[in-house]
């Protein structure tokens, strides 16, 4: 109730203000919005690459920053959507610079606080919808209902049939939705699926696509780009070349080269969906052991710390517990919670290791040939929050720190 009163009495009047201030530059673009619980990133991206390659000039804002044209922007630490004044002054330089189309990666936090107050979505996409952010929202139920709204205002919806939400949402906005799916049969309906080590082909509506991303979850990334530029008049065969080398994300399912005759990346999930789903996808293509690194964010939703033990316990074969954000929580406190989920099984184990840079040279020290290590939760992000600090952190240099450690040892 707090909250919501926050909202109407504070949030909307700034954000109806700023868009006021700025000249209300939304409605001079056409903007696409993708959300849901994982994937948003990676999505936003992959339609960028392709609104790119078709010639348009493009706009994007997301979780790793913003792009205008050949230029990039840090938007804001910790959060996916940015601050209000920072999205009204993008959209503002993107309508300077001539930009038509603009992508924009959107929360649920984002949509309740009104900071795209003005934005009137030509299309919205949802990628999935799972445990997440339930110390903000009282319910998944509520959580979904604060999503839904930028589907009733958007012109076209597009929402993933395999997703358990999809009847609720399709019900609650009352239009005609444009569906994808793999499981479900629906608009944009992938079929003959084959998995290798080097490449995932499918097909949908007789097209044939063939990308170099062999994680299964890129599948839904693929089909949610394909319904979205389908309905822009895009030539569906540049969406087909551009996913033959899938466009490089930071921090997503992100490969760090090394030395040793073991796999190394990093990657941004960070809820239990997310890791189950890349732990899933990696034992598909893994001939050795599945070592992950991870922990949970401190002053965020607790309910989902055992549920993410449980998930990595059931995926993994080695977890080494360390520390993510933890805000103004322990970390020793925060890892016992994951470790409560833990199902125990021959073979797995785990190891608590508070110290993140710890934690990255036990897993280079127990990898062997042919196994994968993974870090979780912190991808393109370069500072860590303990307490009310953000300390410098860099995946890719704690990765550095443990080969050297290695090869001393």
């Amino acid at each position: 109730m707090i909250q919501k009163l926050k909202n109407i009495l504070w949030h909307l009047p700034k954000n109806f203000l700023l868009s006021l201030i700025y000249g209300f530059p939304a409605r001079k673009l056409i903007l696409i919005g993708v959300t849901g619980t994982d994937g948003k990133t990676t999505t936003c991206n992959l339609i960028h690459h392709v609104l790119t390659n078709s010639g348009i000039k493009a706009g994007l804002i997301s979780t790793i920053g913003a792009k205008i044209g050949d230029s990039e922007y840090n938007t804001q630490l910790h959060m996916t959507s940015p601050d209000p004044i920072v999205i009204q002054k993008l959209l503002r330089q993107m309508v300077k610079e001539k930009v038509t189309h603009v992508v924009l990666e959107v929360t649920a936090h984002a949509i309740d606080q009104f900071r795209y107050f003005g934005c009137k979505f030509e299309i919205a996409g949802l990628t999935n919808i799972s445990h997440e952010h339930l110390d903000y929202f009282r319910d998944l139920d509520t959580y979904i209902s604060a999503k839904t709204k930028l589907f009733k205002a958007a012109k076209t919806v597009i929402l993933n049939k395999d997703d358990d939400s999809f009847n609720k949402i399709k019900k609650e906005i009352n239009k005609t939705v444009i569906s994808y799916g793999i499981d479900s049969k629906s608009n944009y309906h992938a079929t003959k699926i084959k998995i290798d080590k080097k490449n995932i082909e499918f097909k949908v509506k007789k097209l044939k696509i063939i990308t170099d991303s062999n994680y299964y979850y890129q599948i839904y990334n693929i089909l949610l780009t394909f319904a979205i530029i389908d309905k822009l008049n895009i030539d569906p065969n540049i969406l087909i070349q551009t996913v033959k080398v899938f466009p490089k994300i930071k921090g997503r399912t992100e490969e760090f080269p090394n030395d040793f005759k073991f796999k190394t990346l990093i990657d941004f999930a960070h809820t239990p969906a997310a890791l189950e789903s890349t732990l899933l996808s990696l034992k598909k293509n893994t001939t050795g052991k599945i070592i992950i690194i991870f922990g949970a964010t401190g002053g965020r939703d607790k309910s989902k710390r055992p549920i993410m033990g449980k998930v990595v316990s059931e995926n993994a074969n080695i977890a080494i517990i360390t520390a993510d954000d933890t805000r103004d929580e322990k970390v020793e406190d925060i890892n016992q919670q994951i470790i409560s989920g833990i199902v125990k099984r021959p073979k797995f184990k785990y190891f608590d290791i508070p110290n993140r840079q710890d934690a990255f040279n036990l897993a280079i020290k127990l990898a062997e040939t042919g196994d994968t290590i993974i870090a979780c939760g912190k991808g393109h992000e370069t500072s860590i929050l303990h307490g009310k600090t953000e300390y410098p952190w860099s995946e890719a240099e704690a990765y550095r720190t443990a080969f050297r450690y290695k090869n001393i040892n």
